[in-house]
């Protein structure tokens, strides 16, 4: 992988340039959407591959960096389509947390499973195939806390962590970007507009390996997913899902 493409900044151009030019018709839905029922936008892996290999590869291989740059670049091709229309904002509106969604991966046995994967999958994106055995009630998370610092005077979140039960750690020392380094280790919730929207619906369902096509004799095994956002309440026992 070349040094250029893996550098966020150049990383974010080349994603807003693939979703203004791929993805035209789902940024229109998205602003021209008053109802807030549209909230994702979906890319096929496979025209992101013919765009530009590396950042595909880059994608595959560290979707807890490269995804959350590209709902960045969702949020400035939305701005930016915006700015060349002529209808009111009470028509078109910029979806603030717009969530960038994979479809489509290649059909290689690395990205498409049909077992439960493993510790060595951890961090990497994949594609599961399996029957929804059990759905859980949906309930809301905190994603984030915003704290401000009492040295600097800087506002920085602290992110919930999935994988500990939406956990939120308190930090240890200032989080706050710049070139001067904070050291301080006084923080106080700050009062901002991010925190009406730091809180989004989740549900746990689980999923079970599908019976027909594993070997005979073998135990099929399951594995919780979280559901967050505007996919809350789209599968119910009994669907396929992938």
């Amino acid at each position: 992988m070349s040094d250029q493409i893996s550098n966020t900044t150049v990383a974010q151009g080349a994603m807003q340039m693939f979703l203004e030019e791929y993805c035209a018709a789902g940024i229109q839905a998205l602003l021209f959407d008053t109802d807030d029922e549209v909230m994702s936008l979906h890319i096929d892996m496979h025209e992101l591959l013919e765009f530009n290999h590396e950042l595909a590869m880059l994608l595959l291989e560290s979707p807890s960096k490269f995804l959350p740059l590209f709902n960045i670049a969702c949020l400035a091709a939305q701005r930016s389509l915006k700015q060349q229309t002529t209808v009111s904002d009470s028509i078109c509106t910029v979806k603030e947390d717009a969530q960038v969604r994979v479809t489509h991966l290649p059909n290689h046995p690395t990205l498409q499973r049909t077992r439960i994967p493993g510790s060595e999958d951890v961090g990497r994106l994949l594609s599961i195939s399996g029957t929804v055995i059990r759905t859980g009630l949906v309930k809301m998370m905190e994603t984030h806390r915003v704290y401000s610092c009492t040295k600097c005077r800087g506002v920085f979140s602290v992110n919930a962590e999935v994988e500990q039960y939406n956990y939120i750690p308190k930090p240890v020392r200032c989080l706050v970007p710049g070139p001067d380094f904070c050291n301080s280790t006084a923080f106080v919730p700050a009062d901002s507009a991010e925190d009406s929207q730091r809180c989004v619906d989740y549900q746990e369902i689980k999923i079970q390996e599908q019976v027909g096509r594993l070997a005979l004799g073998t135990i099929p095994r399951a594995i919780v997913v979280v559901l967050e956002r505007d996919l809350v309440d789209k599968a119910k026992s009994g669907d396929s899902v992938t």
